[in-house]
């Protein structure tokens, strides 16, 4: 039978042990599970993958972008100074990156406060806007996206980290 090695960070040297204990003296029933885990979920995931074409850019002067993703989520609400309404289109892709697709749909005040808009001519203002952030760890999202997609994404990242979550009750 082959031996592989592996090494096992500080952080995780605790879970090491209590696996250990659990399963006895041989930790290597306990990884290959693991990993035959992983490849199933990494398997599970790429096939829900599909082309993804969306239009970038301002109103009018959009250009195709597409890419090979899944679909993870989606977020709606106001730009931090909110002045406008937002939608965002969130996707993870087949090289394990993370694409945020935002879109800027109007000036606020058209949904809420109609009757301001009709006085300032906010219903003129053609705003339709979409960006395309490209990233593989949250921090290079930081400052890019209003707070409250970011803190969506954050719990997606999580999600995907943790996708079951053990309650100790």
């Amino acid at each position: 039978m082959p031996n592989k090695t592996i090494y096992v960070s500080k952080e995780d040297t605790s879970i090491f042990e209590e696996a250990k204990q659990i399963a006895g003296e041989a930790l290597s029933s306990v990884i290959a599970k693991a990993v035959r885990e992983f490849v199933a979920n990494t398997k599970i995931q790429r096939k829900g993958m599909k082309e993804v074409s969306l239009l970038v850019g301002p109103n009018n002067n959009e250009r195709t972008k597409k890419f090979i993703a899944s679909f993870v989520g989606e977020w709606k609400g106001f730009s931090d100074d909110k002045e406008w309404f937002q939608r965002a289109d969130i996707y993870r892709t087949q090289k394990g990156n993370w694409v945020v697709y935002l879109v800027t749909v109007c000036k606020a005040s058209l949904l809420t406060d109609k009757g301001k808009w009709k006085t300032n001519g906010d219903y003129l203002v053609d705003s339709k806007r979409s960006d395309l952030y490209v990233g593989g760890s949250l921090e290079e999202f930081k400052n890019k996206l209003p707070e409250k997609l970011y803190s969506t994404l954050e719990e997606l990242f999580e999600k995907e980290k943790n996708p079951v979550e053990f309650l100790d009750i």
